[in-house]
């Protein structure tokens, strides 16, 4: 079988859909399959095991980015003269056989991240933005026209977004939850990372450490992670380490006002997050708004329990109370200092992480590859999933 994968960018060290796609594509290749990459930017040093295919694009300005690789990534799968059995992808383009909407539906980000989105002049300000607007017609165009034959998402929150937004049939889209590797996010880093890490960053062996991992944030939640650590009793051993970008100036003057500066540890981003995981004892993922969240499938593999919000995708993976805590939203801080409190226990922290390890491995990449295929399989017989 022959797979054409079309990202915009394909490093792996990018982010959520970068990385999603390169593991996908090294899934495919053990599985025998030949992958072609079409991508505006990959690796300098190209993987020989797939076959590499530049989609030209005007990128100094984000809206003209967006069309003209959503334009011109057909015609280049198209003038390889390859018939590829599936064309899957993961950037918004005009012709696909499987669209993979990773980041949700672009209005809800919107509605979620913009505080002028509140008001009606706000919201028609911020679509008149090139960028926006432009993406919002791009994806319109795509829904609208039917530039695919299956459409998947990562949550059941980013399915109902595209079916309220766009009238999508239901029967259209697949809702596939992200996998994570089990083998590389793991409760073993601890043995290996664990001392190490938290003596670089001044944790004490006693501190309960809570990791925070996100770019973006206001998004991501932080400001309720720091106001319910500005609740809390200041005799218990919390410290908070924020990995990520984000406006830290702020976060640092907000941490000071509500006296717990000392207590919250400003890392800036890693390469190594599966030794952030490793280093600590509580996720805290209280986003404002994500898709899915694949940071809180990550910890979990990695042994941790998680404290995550509804407005999150990865929340429909969640056992309250069993192997993580799911908070309402809109978010209160008290409500995640109750569920900070219910882990200040060594014990019940070490049950509910063995409970989340448990939970990640059904979330593993070969459980994401099989459900992948299965409707590669399906498309090709001429049926939905």
């Amino acid at each position: 079988m022959k797979i054409a994968l079309v990202v915009y960018q394909f490093i792996k060290e990018k982010g959520g859909v970068e990385r999603y796609v390169c593991n996908l594509a090294e899934q495919l290749f053990h599985k025998k399959y030949e992958v072609h990459i079409f991508t505006h930017h990959f690796p300098e040093k190209e993987d020989e095991r797939f076959t590499f295919h530049y989609v030209p694009a005007i990128s100094f300005w984000s809206p003209l980015k967006y069309w003209t690789f959503a334009v011109n990534a057909p015609k280049i799968v198209k003038k390889t003269g390859i018939p590829f059995d599936i064309i899957h992808g993961f950037t918004q383009t005009l012709h696909q056989d499987i669209y993979r909407v990773g980041g949700g539906c672009h209005w809800d980000y919107m509605l979620h991240t913009y505080p002028l989105m509140k008001t009606a002049i706000g919201k028609i300000l911020l679509c008149l933005n090139p960028r926006h607007l432009g993406l919002l017609l791009l994806e319109k165009k795509i829904f609208k026209k039917k530039r695919y034959k299956q459409v998947t998402c990562i949550s059941e929150m980013c399915k109902e977004e595209l079916m309220a937004h766009y009238k999508i049939p239901p029967e259209d889209i697949v809702v596939i939850y992200n996998g994570v590797d089990t083998n590389f996010f793991t409760p073993d880093n601890r043995l290996k990372y664990r001392d190490t890490i938290r003596s670089l960053y001044g944790v004490g062996p006693n501190d309960i450490l809570l990791v925070f991992v996100g770019s973006g944030f206001k998004r991501k939640g932080l400001i309720h992670v720091i106001n319910a650590l500005a609740m809390m009793d200041m005799q218990r051993n919390f410290k908070l380490l924020v990995v990520g970008k984000g406006d830290e100036k702020k976060f640092r003057s907000i941490a000071k006002e509500r006296g717990i500066y000392e207590r919250i540890i400003f890392a800036g981003t890693s390469k190594e997050v599966q030794k952030i995981y490793a280093s600590g004892d509580i996720f805290v993922f209280p986003s404002e708004y994500d898709a899915f969240g694949t940071a809180c499938l990550e910890a979990m593999a990695s042994g941790l329990p998680v404290i995550v919000s509804k407005a999150s995708g990865a929340s429909e993976i969640i056992d309250d109370g069993k192997d993580g805590f799911v908070i309402e939203h809109p978010i209160n801080a008290k409500e995640i200092l109750n569920s900070l409190n219910a882990l200040h226990e060594k014990e019940k922290r070490e049950q509910m992480g063995i409970a989340a390890r448990h939970k990640s491995e059904k979330y593993s990449l070969d459980e994401n590859i099989n459900k992948t295929l299965l409707i590669y399989q399906n498309l090709l017989c001429g049926k939905k999933y």
